[in-house]
């Protein structure tokens, strides 16, 4: 008789158990459709909840929807040319790899604004060690932000073995499969004795600097971007802007010893493009160019008050699709004199 009860209740709760979820079920079911509807009927809107780019924005705080079809913020016009543009251009694979970065900005400005390339490999167990100075810096064609780049301050305290390891696995990385030929280079390194290091980076247009920011590493060790302070400067006049970026520290930081000369670089290697990034730093006396690049951030950096975003990308110029299909047909033929077959 008990147990008859209680298998009548356990039944009895069985039941309302699945009413009540199917009822939400039903009820999610229904949420769910009224929203697949109503981003079926905005394309635009529904590209933020499909496309890869915009979903990191939001899930790094990205405080607006993204819209690369008709770009308004500075990272809306960083991605929007490097969907359109970009990566259908040859042109990225001489400014975006290491190497050939080197030789195009040696032509443009000289080579006394190049980082000294001491060797360049396809295969790091074929580096040879004995014609390394004792301090050098290793890196991947592609650098990745900073995180396949060693820095070697003593040979003789390296462990060689474990450096071609993480050689290896730099060139196996994801990311290589579009750079062209996975290799390693040697270079320079360049020391600010017990100053902070300071890399200085300017959006261009056109052959005009926009505007600056400038990145000081804490520890000069260090190649990890996350241990930098971060802050915008304006162009000319270098004042700091009040707006944070990620979760750098901001800094505030004097105009640097060479600026006249920063700017003539800049807009010499900007000229073709429409939106470009030209990373800069100072040895004494000298220029130093560190790199071209097309994909700041990749369009996903957060910045408070967005409104920064708003009025950073303002003065920066949309290409046409006629535009830009003039720019890669020129881009084929710059391309030919760096690029190996």
């Amino acid at each position: 008789m008990q147990s008859s009860k209680i298998k009548n209740a356990v039944i009895a709760v069985l039941s309302v158990t699945t009413v009540f979820c199917g009822y939400n079920y039903y009820k999610t079911s229904q949420k769910l459709g009224r929203i697949n509807a109503i981003l079926d009927s905005n394309p635009r809107l529904k590209s933020c909840f499909t496309h890869p780019r915009k979903i990191a924005f939001m899930q790094k705080g990205g405080e607006y929807l993204p819209d690369y079809e008709h770009p308004r913020t500075l990272n809306d016009k960083v991605a929007h040319l490097l969907e359109n543009y970009f990566w259908n251009s040859p042109i990225t694979r001489v400014i975006g790899t290491k190497y050939f970065a080197k030789k195009y900005v040696a032509d443009i400005v000289g080579e006394e604004h190049v980082v000294p390339l001491l060797g360049v490999w396809d295969n790091p167990e074929d580096i040879d060690w004995n014609k390394l100075p004792n301090k050098f810096v290793l890196k991947s064609v592609r650098g990745n932000y900073g995180r396949e780049v060693i820095i070697v301050t003593d040979k003789s305290k390296l462990n060689i073995p474990d450096t071609i390891d993480q050689l290896k696995k730099f060139c196996k990385a994801p990311g290589m499969v579009n750079i062209h030929k996975k290799r390693i280079i040697a270079e320079e390194l360049v020391e600010n004795g017990d100053k902070p290091f300071r890399d200085y980076k300017f959006f261009c247009s056109y052959g005009k600097p926009l505007v600056a920011y400038c990145l000081e590493m804490e520890n000069n060790s260090s190649t990890d971007i996350d241990s930098k302070t971060f802050s915008f400067y304006t162009l000319p006049d270098w004042k700091a802007l009040p707006v944070k970026a990620g979760k750098h520290k901001r800094n505030n930081l004097p105009k640097p010893k060479n600026f006249e000369k920063m700017m003539e670089i800049c807009k010499k290697l900007s000229a073709p493009f429409p939106l470009i990034r030209i990373d800069m730093y100072e040895n004494g006396n000298r220029v130093l160019v560190g790199e071209i690049t097309e994909d700041a951030s990749g369009g996903k950096n957060i910045m408070k008050p967005v409104i920064w975003d708003f009025k950073l990308g303002k003065n920066i110029p949309v290409a046409s699709e006629e535009e830009i299909a003039k720019m890669i047909e020129k881009d084929k033929e710059i391309s030919k004199t760096y690029i190996e077959p």
